[in-house]
Protein backbone atom coordinates (compact mmCIF):
# COMPACT_ATOMS: atom_id res chain seq x y z
CA UNK A 1 0.00 0.00 0.00
CA UNK A 2 1.26 3.50 -1.25
CA UNK A 3 2.04 5.43 2.02
CA UNK A 4 0.20 8.85 2.61
CA UNK A 5 2.92 11.52 2.03
CA UNK A 6 3.42 9.60 -1.35
CA UNK A 7 0.24 9.86 -2.62
CA UNK A 8 -0.52 13.01 -1.42
CA UNK A 9 2.60 14.22 -4.06
CA UNK A 10 1.50 12.17 -6.67
CA UNK A 11 -1.59 13.86 -6.23
CA UNK A 12 0.03 17.48 -5.80
CA UNK A 13 1.72 16.64 -9.14
CA UNK A 14 -1.54 15.89 -10.90
CA UNK A 15 -3.13 18.89 -10.15
CA UNK A 16 -0.07 20.83 -10.50
CA UNK A 17 -1.09 22.33 -6.68
CA UNK A 18 2.31 24.01 -5.87
CA UNK A 19 2.41 27.05 -4.62
CA UNK A 20 2.61 29.77 -6.79
CA UNK A 21 5.78 31.57 -8.09
CA UNK A 22 4.11 34.66 -6.78
CA UNK A 23 2.50 33.66 -3.57
CA UNK A 24 2.10 36.76 -0.77
CA UNK A 25 0.51 36.99 2.00
CA UNK A 26 -0.58 40.30 3.56
CA UNK A 27 -1.93 41.03 6.90
CA UNK A 28 -3.45 43.74 7.98
CA UNK A 29 -4.31 44.89 11.75
CA UNK A 30 -7.17 43.57 13.40
CA UNK A 31 -10.25 45.63 14.35
CA UNK A 32 -13.27 44.91 17.07
CA UNK A 33 -16.63 45.35 16.43
CA UNK A 34 -18.24 44.35 18.87
CA UNK A 35 -18.35 40.51 19.46
CA UNK A 36 -16.44 39.99 15.91
CA UNK A 37 -12.68 40.50 15.56
CA UNK A 38 -12.37 41.31 11.72
CA UNK A 39 -8.54 40.96 10.34
CA UNK A 40 -7.94 42.02 6.73
CA UNK A 41 -6.21 39.61 4.44
CA UNK A 42 -4.53 39.78 0.87
CA UNK A 43 -3.37 36.72 -1.46
CA UNK A 44 -1.67 36.87 -4.30
CA UNK A 45 -1.50 33.94 -6.22
CA UNK A 46 -0.79 33.60 -9.81
CA UNK A 47 -1.04 36.82 -10.83
CA UNK A 48 -4.46 37.77 -9.31
CA UNK A 49 -5.22 39.39 -5.12
CA UNK A 50 -7.75 37.54 -3.43
CA UNK A 51 -9.27 38.91 -0.37
CA UNK A 52 -10.48 36.49 2.28
CA UNK A 53 -12.61 37.75 5.03
CA UNK A 54 -11.45 36.48 8.27
CA UNK A 55 -13.50 37.17 11.01
CA UNK A 56 -13.01 35.67 14.76
CA UNK A 57 -15.18 35.37 17.60
CA UNK A 58 -13.63 38.62 19.42
CA UNK A 59 -13.98 36.54 22.87
CA UNK A 60 -11.81 33.40 22.07
CA UNK A 61 -8.09 33.80 21.46
CA UNK A 62 -6.38 31.79 20.30
CA UNK A 63 -9.61 30.45 18.49
CA UNK A 64 -10.53 27.63 16.10
CA UNK A 65 -11.17 28.69 12.58
CA UNK A 66 -12.93 27.15 9.44
CA UNK A 67 -11.98 27.89 5.99
CA UNK A 68 -15.00 28.63 3.67
CA UNK A 69 -14.33 28.27 -0.01
CA UNK A 70 -16.87 29.18 -2.34
CA UNK A 71 -17.59 31.61 -5.66
CA UNK A 72 -17.57 34.60 -3.50
CA UNK A 73 -17.58 36.04 0.11
CA UNK A 74 -20.62 38.42 0.76
CA UNK A 75 -22.95 35.40 0.41
CA UNK A 76 -21.20 33.37 2.79
CA UNK A 77 -22.25 35.99 5.37
CA UNK A 78 -25.62 37.12 4.26
CA UNK A 79 -25.13 40.13 1.90
CA UNK A 80 -26.49 40.66 -1.53
CA UNK A 81 -23.63 39.67 -4.63
CA UNK A 82 -23.20 39.68 -7.77
CA UNK A 83 -24.46 35.98 -8.29
CA UNK A 84 -26.69 36.27 -5.39
CA UNK A 85 -28.07 39.16 -5.22
CA UNK A 86 -30.96 37.60 -2.23
CA UNK A 87 -29.49 37.90 0.45
CA UNK A 88 -32.82 36.02 2.10
CA UNK A 89 -33.14 33.16 -0.30
CA UNK A 90 -33.51 30.09 1.48
CA UNK A 91 -32.23 27.53 1.80
CA UNK A 92 -29.23 30.12 3.20
CA UNK A 93 -26.20 30.02 1.67
CA UNK A 94 -24.76 32.66 4.73
CA UNK A 95 -22.65 29.63 5.75
CA UNK A 96 -19.82 32.08 7.07
CA UNK A 97 -22.32 33.80 9.53
CA UNK A 98 -24.14 30.80 10.89
CA UNK A 99 -20.64 29.59 11.73
CA UNK A 100 -19.84 32.55 13.67
CA UNK A 101 -22.73 32.49 15.72
CA UNK A 102 -21.37 29.16 16.94
CA UNK A 103 -18.50 30.43 18.05
CA UNK A 104 -15.99 29.64 15.28
CA UNK A 105 -13.83 31.67 13.63
CA UNK A 106 -14.03 31.90 9.93
CA UNK A 107 -11.85 32.43 6.58
CA UNK A 108 -13.93 32.84 4.22
CA UNK A 109 -12.02 32.56 0.79
CA UNK A 110 -13.52 33.03 -2.80
CA UNK A 111 -12.75 31.35 -5.88
CA UNK A 112 -10.31 32.73 -8.16
CA UNK A 113 -12.27 31.94 -11.18
CA UNK A 114 -15.54 33.72 -10.32
CA UNK A 115 -13.31 37.14 -9.47
CA UNK A 116 -11.53 36.63 -12.92
CA UNK A 117 -15.04 35.97 -14.76
CA UNK A 118 -16.86 39.26 -12.48
CA UNK A 119 -17.53 41.09 -15.15
CA UNK A 120 -18.97 38.82 -17.59
CA UNK A 121 -22.91 38.82 -17.75
CA UNK A 122 -22.54 35.18 -18.78
CA UNK A 123 -24.25 32.91 -15.93
CA UNK A 124 -24.20 29.22 -17.84
CA UNK A 125 -21.23 27.62 -16.30
CA UNK A 126 -18.99 27.18 -19.42
CA UNK A 127 -19.50 30.76 -20.88
CA UNK A 128 -18.97 32.22 -17.38
CA UNK A 129 -16.17 30.22 -16.22
CA UNK A 130 -15.02 28.19 -19.48
CA UNK A 131 -12.99 31.21 -21.02
CA UNK A 132 -10.47 32.29 -17.58
CA UNK A 133 -10.12 28.57 -17.29
CA UNK A 134 -8.88 28.24 -20.66
CA UNK A 135 -6.71 31.19 -20.30
CA UNK A 136 -5.32 30.05 -16.84
CA UNK A 137 -4.44 26.62 -18.78
CA UNK A 138 -2.25 28.58 -21.64
CA UNK A 139 -0.73 31.36 -19.12
CA UNK A 140 0.14 27.75 -16.39
CA UNK A 141 -0.21 24.73 -18.58
CA UNK A 142 1.22 22.21 -15.58
CA UNK A 143 -1.66 23.82 -12.91
CA UNK A 144 -5.26 22.45 -13.42
CA UNK A 145 -7.70 24.61 -12.51
CA UNK A 146 -8.44 22.65 -9.55
CA UNK A 147 -4.71 22.52 -8.40
CA UNK A 148 -5.08 26.53 -8.60
CA UNK A 149 -7.55 26.97 -6.65
CA UNK A 150 -6.40 24.27 -3.76
CA UNK A 151 -3.08 26.15 -3.87
CA UNK A 152 -4.77 28.91 -2.60
CA UNK A 153 -6.10 26.97 -0.06
CA UNK A 154 -2.85 25.99 1.09
CA UNK A 155 -1.69 29.39 1.12
CA UNK A 156 -4.62 30.59 3.11
CA UNK A 157 -4.26 27.37 6.01
CA UNK A 158 -0.28 28.73 5.90
CA UNK A 159 -1.94 32.52 6.81
CA UNK A 160 -3.65 30.94 9.43
CA UNK A 161 -1.18 28.59 10.94
CA UNK A 162 0.98 32.06 11.52
CA UNK A 163 -1.55 34.63 13.56
CA UNK A 164 -1.31 34.64 17.16
CA UNK A 165 -5.24 34.62 17.48
CA UNK A 166 -6.07 31.04 15.84
CA UNK A 167 -5.36 27.85 17.27
CA UNK A 168 -3.15 26.65 14.07
CA UNK A 169 -3.76 22.62 15.49
CA UNK A 170 -7.83 23.85 14.84
CA UNK A 171 -8.15 24.25 11.75
CA UNK A 172 -11.19 23.18 9.95
CA UNK A 173 -12.84 23.46 6.47
CA UNK A 174 -16.32 23.73 5.48
CA UNK A 175 -17.75 23.02 1.72
CA UNK A 176 -20.59 22.97 -0.10
CA UNK A 177 -20.98 22.31 -4.07
CA UNK A 178 -18.28 23.60 -5.96
CA UNK A 179 -16.66 24.62 -1.81
CA UNK A 180 -17.15 20.70 -1.33
CA UNK A 181 -15.41 19.44 -3.97
CA UNK A 182 -12.60 22.41 -3.21
CA UNK A 183 -13.32 20.99 0.57
CA UNK A 184 -12.56 17.61 0.40
CA UNK A 185 -9.40 18.10 -2.09
CA UNK A 186 -7.92 20.77 0.50
CA UNK A 187 -8.68 18.24 3.80
CA UNK A 188 -6.91 15.00 1.85
CA UNK A 189 -3.31 17.16 0.47
CA UNK A 190 -2.91 19.70 3.45
CA UNK A 191 -2.65 17.45 7.01
CA UNK A 192 -2.68 20.86 8.81
CA UNK A 193 -6.52 20.46 8.42
CA UNK A 194 -7.74 18.91 11.74
CA UNK A 195 -11.89 17.99 10.78
CA UNK A 196 -13.53 18.68 7.62
CA UNK A 197 -17.18 18.56 6.42
CA UNK A 198 -17.79 17.93 2.38
CA UNK A 199 -21.42 18.31 1.12
CA UNK A 200 -22.91 17.26 -2.29
CA UNK A 201 -19.11 17.07 -3.92
CA UNK A 202 -19.47 14.64 -6.39
CA UNK A 203 -17.57 11.88 -4.97
CA UNK A 204 -16.40 9.85 -7.74
CA UNK A 205 -15.12 11.04 -10.93
CA UNK A 206 -18.02 9.43 -12.78
CA UNK A 207 -20.50 11.20 -10.42
CA UNK A 208 -19.78 15.45 -11.32
CA UNK A 209 -18.43 17.74 -13.84
CA UNK A 210 -14.64 16.85 -12.86
CA UNK A 211 -13.24 17.39 -16.24
CA UNK A 212 -14.58 21.05 -16.86
CA UNK A 213 -11.59 22.98 -17.40
CA UNK A 214 -12.13 24.97 -14.04
CA UNK A 215 -11.42 21.60 -12.12
CA UNK A 216 -9.06 18.79 -14.17
CA UNK A 217 -9.97 19.37 -17.23
CA UNK A 218 -7.96 16.75 -19.59
CA UNK A 219 -6.25 15.72 -17.21
CA UNK A 220 -8.87 13.12 -14.88
CA UNK A 221 -7.06 10.11 -13.61
CA UNK A 222 -8.03 6.54 -15.25
CA UNK A 223 -6.06 4.98 -12.78
CA UNK A 224 -7.83 6.16 -9.26
CA UNK A 225 -10.54 7.54 -7.57
CA UNK A 226 -11.87 10.10 -4.98
CA UNK A 227 -11.91 7.23 -2.75
CA UNK A 228 -8.40 7.50 -2.29
CA UNK A 229 -8.95 11.33 -1.19
CA UNK A 230 -11.01 10.56 1.48
CA UNK A 231 -8.83 8.18 3.15
CA UNK A 232 -5.97 10.82 2.96
CA UNK A 233 -8.52 12.78 5.22
CA UNK A 234 -9.82 9.54 7.05
CA UNK A 235 -7.55 9.37 10.15
CA UNK A 236 -8.99 12.67 10.80
CA UNK A 237 -12.47 13.14 11.20
CA UNK A 238 -14.37 14.03 8.17
CA UNK A 239 -18.24 14.87 7.82
CA UNK A 240 -19.87 13.69 4.30
CA UNK A 241 -22.89 14.90 3.27
CA UNK A 242 -25.59 14.45 0.30
CA UNK A 243 -29.09 15.08 -0.75
CA UNK A 244 -29.26 12.39 -3.41
CA UNK A 245 -28.04 14.52 -6.29
CA UNK A 246 -24.30 14.63 -6.84
CA UNK A 247 -24.12 12.48 -3.79
CA UNK A 248 -26.19 9.43 -2.52
CA UNK A 249 -26.92 5.83 -2.65
CA UNK A 250 -25.07 6.06 -5.71
CA UNK A 251 -21.98 6.81 -4.46
CA UNK A 252 -22.24 5.30 -0.69
CA UNK A 253 -20.04 2.24 -2.01
CA UNK A 254 -17.13 4.37 -2.79
CA UNK A 255 -17.45 6.46 0.25
CA UNK A 256 -17.16 2.84 1.97
CA UNK A 257 -14.25 1.87 -0.05
CA UNK A 258 -12.25 4.80 1.45
CA UNK A 259 -12.42 3.55 5.19
CA UNK A 260 -10.06 1.36 6.67
CA UNK A 261 -8.53 0.78 10.30
CA UNK A 262 -8.73 4.09 12.56
CA UNK A 263 -10.87 5.81 9.63
CA UNK A 264 -13.07 8.65 10.72
CA UNK A 265 -15.54 8.95 7.85
CA UNK A 266 -18.95 9.56 8.48
CA UNK A 267 -22.13 10.12 5.93
CA UNK A 268 -24.78 12.76 6.76
CA UNK A 269 -27.50 11.82 4.09
CA UNK A 270 -30.55 13.32 2.88
CA UNK A 271 -33.34 13.91 0.53
CA UNK A 272 -33.40 17.08 -0.18
CA UNK A 273 -31.28 17.17 -3.09
CA UNK A 274 -28.28 19.31 -4.49
CA UNK A 275 -29.36 22.71 -2.09
CA UNK A 276 -27.54 22.10 1.73
CA UNK A 277 -31.22 22.12 4.25
CA UNK A 278 -30.94 24.84 6.87
CA UNK A 279 -31.40 21.64 9.78
CA UNK A 280 -29.10 19.83 8.17
CA UNK A 281 -26.81 23.25 7.74
CA UNK A 282 -26.93 23.26 11.92
CA UNK A 283 -25.82 19.38 12.13
CA UNK A 284 -23.06 19.81 9.81
CA UNK A 285 -21.70 23.24 12.22
CA UNK A 286 -22.79 21.39 15.18
CA UNK A 287 -20.52 18.48 14.50
CA UNK A 288 -17.20 20.67 13.24
CA UNK A 289 -17.67 22.80 16.76
CA UNK A 290 -17.31 19.64 18.66
CA UNK A 291 -14.56 17.93 16.67
CA UNK A 292 -12.54 21.68 16.43
CA UNK A 293 -12.98 21.69 20.32
CA UNK A 294 -9.69 22.46 22.18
Amino acid sequence: MTDPLTLRREWVDLLGAHPAPDAEIRVGTAQTDGAIRRIPVELRSFGLDLIPRLELPASSSPCPVVVLPFYDTQVLFGEPSPLYPDPDARPTRAFARELLAAGLGVLAVPWWAEITAGASAARELHERYGPVAEEHLRQHPRVTGLGRSIADLRLAVDMLTGLDQVDGTRVGVFGHSLGGKLSLFAAALDSRIAAAVTHEPGLGFSHSNWSDPWYLGARVPADRDLDQLLGLVAPRPILYGGGGASDGAHNEALARSAAGPGSRIETLHHTGGHPLPEDVLVQMIDWLRRHLAA
